[in-house]
């Protein structure tokens, strides 16, 4: 380990001594939520280990083994070997820049469930409630990190307020209607707040890359985002992709996350 990533963790854990306040954020999705940016195409302060967030990453079997401060690399890619931090990160990076930027004096938690190709028909199906058997096995695994990750927070004697949740899915699902979509989708948010107990949790939606085969997708994800009680919208607007018009490339990642944040503003000035 260099000098500089040994001086930051030196820093974070003397952080875990004395205890901290967070804002906690819940990041979920498939790929594009999971990260295809490239962590090369950073600048070295980007890259750092940052002093104001820290993230917990859970994407069975692979995980962050506990809280790390926040830097890219909690992704697990096609073809990655599951080592963390990897070589390719999502929207978290920027969202937290701009979060920062906004509240300079805040400290940011992030507990990210995230995964490529998960579908909201099948993987992130909330199923019944208190029953496990008819859940997707993405919501139960994304249920049993949120209570993993806050435990592992109070633990080191930190307390944190649940503020949002970031959701950036919907390539698995194009082939559904959009009506099929935006029901899908409603119950998944109301259901999750009501799993973690905040019935008006913002819920920020980000939209999917426009290939010309996503239109009754990308349409339910604006429908809810504007139906949906206490909802945002991070729209894909001008944004490019590193392939063929699927996974952002790592300049469009920062600006989503970035988007995610706006969002995220717009939705809690509106309530209060």
């Amino acid at each position: 380990m260099n000098f500089s990533l040994l001086f930051f963790y030196s820093f974070f854990l003397l952080g875990l001594l004395k205890g901290e306040e967070y804002d906690l954020y819940l990041l979920a999705g498939q790929s594009n939520m999971d990260g295809r940016g490239k962590s090369t195409d950073l600048t070295a302060d980007q890259r750092a280990p940052s002093k104001h967030a820290i993230i917990y990453y859970r994407n069975p079997p692979h995980s962050s083994d506990g809280w790390k401060p926040l830097t890219p690399g909690y992704s697990i890619a096609p073809g990655s070997k599951g080592q963390l931090p990897s070589t390719t990160f999502g929207p978290e990076m920027g969202f937290i820049e701009a979060m920062h930027k906004a509240y300079p004096d805040q400290k940011f938690a992030l507990i990210k469930g995230s995964k490529g190709g998960s579908s909201l028909n099948k993987d992130w199906n909330p199923g019944t409630k208190g029953d496990p058997k008819t859940q997707g096995a993405r919501y139960r695994n994304f249920i049993e990190t949120i209570g993993m990750a806050k435990t592992a927070l109070v633990k080191d004697g930190h307390t944190a307020g649940l503020k949002g949740i970031l959701w950036h899915q919907g390539e698995s699902d194009s082939k559904a209607s959009t009506e099929d979509h935006t029901e899908r989708l409603t119950r998944f948010i109301a259901r999750l707040r009501e799993d973690l107990g905040e019935p008006e949790l913002p819920f920020i939606i980000g939209e999917v890359f426009d290939n010309g085969q996503r239109d009754q997708v990308r349409a339910a994800l604006l429908k809810v985002s504007k139906t949906a009680p206490h909802c945002g919208f991070a729209s894909a607007a001008n944004l490019t992709t590193w392939d063929p018009g699927t996974h952002f490339d790592a300049k469009s990642q920062l600006i989503l996350g970035e988007r995610f944040a706006k969002a995220w503003q717009s939705v809690t000035s509106a309530t209060k």
